[in-house]
């Protein structure tokens, strides 16, 4: 990690806004547009199909970058992913999103994932060259509740055959509703920790760390929530352990913030995996345990 500050002095910065306030040519940091694919697609065993999802990069003017220039929905590829257990086809489908639009993917409901196992992705869109990616499926890592002096501890049986690169716990309270006569599942989240500063209830990240702490207040407060908002009674504690690659950990650091605000990786930017284009082809393995509300929390 290289700090970004680190041996910058003042003198370097003066004689180049002397020379910034005499030209009279404008200066814009804007690199020119090159159209590229962009490739989000993350393997888990436990789901019941697996998605590869392609957008397209575009263009945008500086001062106003939430307006895209020539933006354009990809729509035709051929979607592919091996491994020595087998060649599958994806195959273009289009899901509903939950604003109620439409989206094209790419999806194969028959690929298993298996940890341990390295799976390569080929992708082929016309006018572009091919993209390929890989990924190795981490070892699952089996979630265990435990009852706290001051709350409930969610944490991870490490398998270290093929070790995840991070972690990532979450926690909900889970009742059911009938409705129409059909006992639908209702559940809200725990949050970890409220912060004073945004007056926002904070929920749990990807870490390295293999264990995560919830207060039993905010577990209470959540309860609570379901019974009064939801209109719910609380039964169950759902507790789920996701095992991360490492390029799906990356990418949500990318996203969120690296540890250290005033350092930057320079010597392996590992964020995109992905050749001739950019995005992740990750993999991570889920795993979940639920117990009654009653056996953690006191009444």
């Amino acid at each position: 990690m290289v700090p970004l500050l680190q041996r910058i002095s003042a003198s370097f910065f003066l004689p180049a806004l002397i020379l910034l306030a005499g030209c009279e040519d404008s200066f814009s940091p804007k690199a020119p547009y090159e159209e590229r694919i962009v490739v989000f697609s993350v393997l888990d065993p436990t789901a019941p199909y697996q998605v590869v999802r392609l957008e397209s990069t575009y263009d945008a003017e500086l001062a106003n970058p939430e307006n895209p220039i020539g933006r354009r929905e990809i729509t035709e590829a051929t979607v592919e992913v091996t491994s020595d257990r087998g060649r599958h086809v994806f195959h273009d489908t289009l899901i509903t999103l939950s604003d109620g639009s439409r989206k094209m993917v790419w999806v194969n409901s028959d690929l298993r994932p298996m940890e341990g196992v390295t799976y390569n992705l080929k992708v082929n869109v016309p006018d572009f060259k091919e993209i390929t990616a890989r990924t190795t499926v981490p070892s699952r890592s089996y979630v265990r509740l435990q009852a706290m002096v001051n709350g409930v501890k969610v944490s991870a049986v490490e398998n270290t055959a093929f070790r995840p690169s991070a972690w990532y716990f979450r926690l909900w309270v889970v009742g059911t509703k009938n409705i129409g006569g059909t006992d639908v599942e209702v559940r809200r989240e725990v949050p970890v920790r409220y912060d004073g500063d945004t007056q926002e209830w904070l929920f749990s990240d990807p870490s390295r760390q293999t264990e995560v702490n919830f207060p039993s207040f905010n577990i209470e407060r959540t309860y609570g929530d379901l019974r009064t908002i939801d209109s719910v009674a609380g039964r169950d504690i759902v507790a789920t352990a996701y095992s991360l690659d490492v390029f799906v950990y990356s990418y949500y650091k990318l996203v969120r913030g690296f540890d250290d605000p005033v350092s930057v990786r320079q010597d392996r930017p590992d964020v995109s995996n992905v050749r001739n284009g950019v995005g992740i082809f990750g993999a991570m393995y889920t795993d979940s345990v639920r117990t009654r509300y009653s056996s953690l929390i006191s009444q």
